[in-house]
């Protein structure tokens, strides 16, 4: 069952040249060798945008491709009526949510932030380089990774920080809290500059999503992020975006460029704001596999299973074991892509983000690992 690849034909060195995973592409060639490489580091959804809206993108392409795309504005009303936010004007579009983290890091985010650790790196490293003191606190196994309100609230008075982030649910942990939590939490940290809720995976968190989209606005220190590439399984367009007040999203607007989302990603936006429910429909099928995958690695007596709340799953290897080899030889002998989470603060190598696909190839995932701790049990 497993894909045939030749000995080495992956630079593992490449892993030493980001604190990130390679790229798809890097990895391949620029997708001139896959070897068939399988991506189980990248938490997409694998059931979205159907096949005819595709088959439109495609055929639209050229215009897309040749013309000026719309404003900001004109963008947001599309994402607006797509994700159900009440005001078009609470919204900014950015490149992927990484732009905006990136203007939020550079214009809003001043002195200090807090952040609970392991987190998404842009929130960690690009702060350290911009000579932000970056306050955390840690997710811890004895809690099963999961933070309450009341001690993220009491680390975050203790830091004296005065921006603070939440990712909801986190990545790479995958914990959550419920919107009664998140507000709570916002009621108490008024005095902060800003508060980000970073929602970028909360539509894989439950069927019915604790976001805070349309309570954001009544609060003039919180921002919420939003990512629509993986969500829409298309990640490599590169789409996100924030929501705040109007006046946070004007004094954003100011700096940013005016054709900052391509042409590509607005005629997507286009033809999906109505297909609600072929996307809700893909949600569902996302948080069954996740849920699935679970079940499955738990099986795997080498791995500690944490629960998750999300399109992926979070995991530690036993220490007998080396997490950066069991990584490479995933993808040397098997072509199997997983997050190892060795880079990130306050995790070790010993920790993994393992994102969730279809059951067949969950079946390919969980074999290949079977394989693997063999071969390295017999050495």
């Amino acid at each position: 069952m497993f894909a045939e690849t030749e000995e080495k034909s992956f630079d593992i060195k490449l892993f030493e040249k980001t604190t990130h995973n390679p790229s798809f592409a890097s990895l391949t060639n620029h997708f001139r060798t896959t070897n068939g490489l399988k991506d189980y580091c990248i938490p997409v959804n694998s059931y979205f945008p159907p096949a005819h809206i595709m088959d439109e993108l495609f055929r639209r392409l050229p215009y897309a491709l040749k013309y000026y795309p719309s404003s900001n504005e004109s963008i947001a009303d599309n994402i607006a009526l797509f994700s159900g936010v009440t005001n078009p004007n609470w919204i900014v579009a950015g490149n992927g949510s990484t732009e905006i983290i990136s203007w939020l890091n550079s214009i809003f985010i001043k002195e200090s932030i807090f952040v609970p650790v392991p987190s998404f790196g842009r929130w960690v490293e690009e702060p350290m380089g911009l000579g932000v003191d970056v306050k955390t606190m840690p997710h811890s196994d004895d809690m099963l990774q999961k933070i309450t309100a009341e001690s993220y609230v009491a680390e975050v008075l203790a830091s004296k920080a005065r921006n603070a982030v939440i990712c909801n649910p986190n990545n790479p942990t995958g914990t959550l809290f419920s919107r009664e939590e998140i507000l709570w939490i916002l009621e108490r940290l008024t005095h902060l500059d800003n508060i980000i809720i970073d929602e970028s995976f909360i539509d894989f968190s439950a069927e019915n999503p604790p976001s805070v989209k349309n309570d954001v606005a009544n609060f003039n220190n919180v921002w919420v992020l939003k990512s629509l590439g993986k969500n829409l399984g298309l990640h490599g367009v590169r789409m996100g975006y924030a929501i705040s007040c109007e006046a946070n999203i004007q004094r954003m607007k100011k700096h940013l460029p005016y054709w900052n989302v391509n042409g590509i990603t607005e005629m997507l936006l286009s033809l999906i704001k109505t297909e609600q429910k072929a996307y809700d429909e893909s949600r569902l099928k996302n948080i069954n596999d996740a849920i699935y995958l679970s079940e499955c690695v738990e099986q795997i007596r080498e791995f500690t299973v944490f629960p998750t709340h999300s399109n992926f799953i979070f995991v530690k290897l036993s220490d007998e074991f080396d997490g950066e080899e069991l990584r490479n030889r995933m993808l040397q002998d098997h072509a199997c892509l997983i997050r190892n989470c060795g880079n990130k603060l306050g995790a070790s190598k010993q920790y993994f983000r393992i994102a969730a696909r279809p059951v067949e190839d969950i079946h390919y995932l969980v074999a290949a690992l079977k394989d693997v701790l063999a071969g390295m049990k017999v050495e």
